[in-house]
């Protein structure tokens, strides 16, 4: 089988002046590390009794904030925004159940998004639909991922799709 591009793929590679690759703020991490630094700041400036309680849970506290803080800076998620619009593309999973995969890749290829909706669905299997799409639908790719052996693989090429695609394609996420 050979191997397809996966939509992230296929969106690293898109044009710079259609979508555009940021990674999430890094306020949330920051105001974890001012706390800590702050929790930190107040168990060391005061002269506690051994036996409080509130000088550990201090300590604890600041260094949970401290870890967490920069775990969260350091490992912040990239998000793809569409340049025209500003709007984050959002990834949404449509589970099917095995046995549909035949329908499934022929209804994609051919563009019939609408007798989509009619095929069976599963709450987690071996089968799906990733979409990922802006709000209004300007942007909206899908592909149909198989679980095989252990792994995901791609069954079909990443597909462009219109706005009235992403329309359809919406309508099947809140099914």
């Amino acid at each position: 089988m050979e191997n397809k591009k996966s939509i992230t793929h296929v969106l690293e590679n898109m044009d710079k002046n259609t979508l555009y690759k940021q990674k999430s703020s890094f306020v949330w991490s920051l105001s974890l590390i001012v706390l800590g630094v702050v929790s930190f700041s107040i168990y060391t400036s005061f002269d506690w009794k051994t036996s409080d309680a509130l000088p550990h849970f201090l300590f604890i506290l600041g260094s949970v904030f401290l870890i967490i803080g920069v775990l969260m800076f350091f490992f912040r998620k990239d998000h793809y925004y569409s340049a025209v619009s500003g709007q984050k593309l959002k990834l949404t999973q449509i589970y099917f159940q095995p046995g549909e995969q035949n329908k499934l890749v022929n209804l994609m290829a051919e563009s019939r998004i609408d007798e989509v909706k009619n095929l069976k669905t599963s709450v987690s299997d071996g089968l799906k639909l990733s979409v990922m799409a802006t709000p209004d639908g300007n942007i909206c790719l899908s592909q149909v991922i198989a679980y095989l052996g252990s792994e995901y693989v791609n069954i079909t090429d990443v597909k462009n799709h219109s706005q009235a695609e992403a329309v359809m394609l919406a309508s099947i996420k809140s099914k």
